[in-house]
């Protein structure tokens, strides 16, 4: 009897302790409207350790540079941190083992949303009881204020917060899972919505479901947002506090007139995620707004279905490219209807703006010369910083070119506006058949000054404040220069993120900018303290400001850098591409696993 009375408890054990993880959305209450989640942190840990970066980091070419930071931050946070209160954070963050969500609820005529977090401790769980036992004995030998409580039949402690005596956080464990929130009624329903798998929780609200069918089932990571809920709770506010007996100003524009000109009442709900497998990590970002319902920001910002890959003139050793596809007609009479809904003063603003340029040219005519003539093609094109210094890292050289109809006439109506700033005509200079224009602000950017270099190429004007960068790209390419489009892994990864199509596509060579970045930092270990204004005084680990005398070396010596070729094979590329269906509007990054790293 003996025997079998072990071997059902054994069994019983090993069930619960085996027992499928709970997902966010089953536990989460059904009024949720934003939810940040890792669902699996075991999962997540797996991924982050496969990850290029992180085994750049863990590279035995990077111990010596790595280790003095590992030891710095262990002296300087982790000891400390155990020493002052009593707690290991390496035993916390083992603690998570499954999800670990944040999220916030909505009550009908409540402003303030409720407020959740979640950690699961998996099969930790025996060292979560041990972590609540010491949790409530610290309360008690430091006297600070709280209550024990018994919801559901699972202990709970409130403590106070500072907002006084109804706020508050309710800290409880039920089964595996640490519960924090800042109601009552919410900790109730977290623990009755562990213990029925029929319960009505997010998994029950259609909008989510809908999302987490198309986005987040396979991902490590997700965020979602009821935008609506959102919009529902402002306006609510606005209503609230709407001074009734005020006399309304016509230039004042109100706030849900704002809303509604802007286009955020048409966005209904977005989404993060993140994916990774073996090819690489795709992270998403969806705007779920119906075209339908799509005007304001949104319908400037949603690209036409239109090739935006590399042209053939864009190099393969460019640092980034970007091209987006959308008409500046569609741009200029979406952001004039804007602006006129907004305020009836923005016409007559516009208006006062095109006088004063017509003070200078009287047959200037913005629409007519500018926005007529410009096309629906816009290009940015980047290259490898030139010096050693950190300001050339932060502006390296770029060229813009925008298509045009009519170039001349647009670079001439471009002139004009520049006119109303500068009250000097602009140098000319002649390059390879064409005249390149050079505008000097002098200090109206900033106090170095900036100058502006603008040409007419073919259909394009294009435009740049690196002038080599400009005459470079004039004299044609360099004999044997391979375009950006034969890339080796550029259209598998193209593929990823929806092709070239869509009407917008970036690319960014992380391995160039990685490389100047070693090499810059190894022939000036000072770089970055001189961009504090001087030498770094250490860093508090506490507040993470600079103090005391000399502690910079602790943490960062770049002289112990390894030789860039010694691991550049965990440096690759990545892809960025944007989307519009009638659904709304989708945005994929995708980061190809480096293929030498493999």
């Amino acid at each position: 009897m003996k025997n079998f009375t072990f071997s059902v408890a054994l069994v019983v054990l090993l069930n619960v302790s085996t027992r499928a993880a709970m997902s966010p959305e089953s536990i989460l209450p059904i009024n949720t409207f934003a939810v940040a989640t890792v669902p699996d942190l075991n999962a997540a840990r797996q991924l982050f350790k496969a990850d290029p970066l992180c085994r750049m980091w863990n590279d035995p070419s990077m111990a010596a540079f790595t280790g003095k930071i590992g030891k710095a931050f262990r002296e300087n946070v982790m000891d400390r941190i155990r020493e002052e209160a009593s707690v290991d954070p390496i035993e916390i963050w083992n603690l998570g083992q499954r999800q670990v969500t944040v999220a916030l609820t909505h009550q009908p005529g409540q402003s303030s949303p409720g407020v959740i977090f979640l950690v699961d401790s998996g099969k930790k769980v025996a060292e979560l009881d041990r972590g609540m036992l010491l949790l409530r004995e610290a309360l008690v030998d430091n006297q600070v204020e709280h209550k024990r409580l018994r919801i559901e039949a699972t202990d709970f402690l409130r403590i106070p917060g500072p907002g006084g005596k109804e706020a508050g956080f309710y800290l409880g464990q039920s089964k595996s899972i640490f519960i924090v929130t800042n109601s009552e009624l919410l900790a109730e329903t977290l623990v009755k919505n562990q213990k029925n798998p029929k319960a009505k929780t997010l998994k029950n609200n259609a909008t989510f479901t809908v999302q987490y069918k198309r986005q987040f089932e396979k991902a490590w990571m997700y965020g979602w947002l009821d935008f609506s809920t959102v919009l529902e709770v402002v306006i609510d506010e606005i209503e609230k506090r709407r001074d009734l007996d005020a006399e309304p100003n016509p230039l004042m524009p109100e706030p849900q007139r704002v809303m509604e000109a802007l286009g955020l009442t048409g966005l209904k709900n977005m989404g993060i995620s993140g994916r990774t497998d073996d090819g690489g990590t795709f992270l998403e970002i969806t705007m779920n707004v119906p075209e339908a319902a799509r005007r304001g920001l949104f319908s400037m910002i949603a690209p036409a279905n239109k090739d935006a890959g590399p042209p053939p003139f864009v190099p393969a050793d460019v640092v980034s490219f970007g091209r987006l596809r959308q008409s500046t007609a569609h741009i200029w009479k979406t952001f004039v209807d804007t602006a006129n809904e907004i305020t009836p003063a923005a016409a007559g603003a516009m208006a006062f703006f095109q006088a004063s340029v017509q003070a200078k040219n009287p047959d200037f005519k913005l629409k007519e010369q500018l926005i007529d003539t410009m096309g629906d093609d816009f290009i940015m094109i980047e290259m490898a910083p030139r010096g050693m210094e950190l300001e050339d890292l932060l502006n390296p050289p770029r060229l813009y070119l925008i298509n045009s109809k009519k170039p001349k006439v647009t670079l001439k109506a471009i002139m004009d506006l520049i006119s109303v700033v500068i009250d000097a005509p602009p140098e000319e200079e002649e390059v390879e058949g064409r005249t390149l224009y050079s505008y000097n602000f002098g200090d109206f950017v900033d106090d170095k000054g900036v100058s502006v270099h603008m040409v007419a190429v073919g259909e394009y004007l294009m435009f740049s404040q690196d002038l080599n960068a400009m005459k470079e790209y004039l004299d044609g390419p360099k004999k044997g220069a391979k375009p950006l489009t034969e890339l080796s892994g550029l259209n598998q990864a193209a593929q990823k993120v929806g092709g070239v199509d869509g009407g917008v596509f970036g690319f960014e060579n992380t391995k160039i900018m990685a490389r100047r970045l070693f090499a810059m930092v190894k022939k000036n270990p000072d770089l970055v303290s001189n961009a504090f204004g001087g030498r770094l005084q250490g860093i508090d680990p506490v507040t993470g400001l600079p103090v005391q005398e000399d502690r910079f070396g602790e943490w960062l010596d770049f002289k112990l850098l390894p030789e860039f070729k010694q691991i550049s094979k965990y440096f690759h590329f990545s892809v960025i591409g944007v989307k519009a269906d009638k659904q709304g509007i989708r945005m994929g990054i995708f980061m190809p696993t480096p293929p030498a790293s493999k």
